[in-house]
């Protein structure tokens, strides 16, 4: 096998859901997929663009956003090792929902919508796997519109952080207060507010741009339960 494709069949089996589907599927996925040098600050897609698809960092973050008819640009998530970008449109042959952005330079598997149609054909335990993860979302994003109107800050923090490790390897989150701030719908003031008494309660540590989390157990227990 070459060494590029091997590569690549390592990122994938980064990803828990794709792993779970088999080794079988990850080296039919593997085969098919390439990877690819993207610069910093290089917007991979746009949204209601037509996705062709699936994007998987494999080194680096993809940042997600929407920019409104003003030109106000709202950061909705981060992708990272481990996540994977444009199941949705790539499974509906539809357009990408977000704008994505590499932050710092990234390298990004690119897996053709073909491929894994034609894996979830052959491998029936990645269907399975896929409907899993679809119905987690689903469940999260009804917890979300649910925490946005009843939750206050600090739990809406908790469990924003806590969402940015999922499939992460590291403890420590790579982002701006500015973005989080977007991302939870207030203002920097507050959040830096937020932040500061976390930072002394040990749950998290505080850098310039970063955020490394300390005590995962005690934000499980400020975001309400298991995330």
């Amino acid at each position: 096998m070459p060494e590029e494709t091997l590569r690549i069949e390592k990122v994938l089996a980064n990803v828990p859901w794709l792993a779970a589907s088999g080794e079988a599927a990850l080296r039919h996925l593997a085969a098919h997929a390439t990877l690819e040098q993207v610069a910093d600050g290089t917007t991979v897609t746009w949204r209601g663009h037509q996705m062709t698809h699936l994007l998987i960092p494999a080194r680096g973050t993809l940042e997600l956003s929407i920019t409104n008819a003003q030109g106000k640009r709202h950061v909705i998530n981060r992708q990272e090792p481990g996540q994977v970008f444009g199941l949705i449109p790539v499974l509906d042959d539809s357009a990408a929902i977000h704008d994505a952005v590499a932050r710092g330079a990234c390298e990004i598997v690119r897996v053709p919508q073909a491929a894994l149609r034609l894996a979830m054909r052959a491998h029936p335990e990645l269907n399975d796997r896929i409907i899993r993860l679809l119905c987690a979302r689903a469940r999260d994003t009804y917890q979300a519109l649910a925490a946005q109107s009843l939750a206050g800050l600090s739990t809406r923090l908790a469990r924003v952080l806590l969402s940015q490790l999922r499939g992460a390897a590291t403890r420590l989150l790579v982002m701006t207060q500015a973005d989080l701030a977007d991302m939870l719908g207030t203002t920097r003031q507050s959040l830096n507010i937020e932040l500061k008494r976390l930072e002394r309660e040990g749950m998290i540590g505080l850098g310039r741009g970063r955020i490394e989390i300390r005590d995962r157990a005690r934000l499980l227990e400020l975001a309400g339960g298991p995330d």
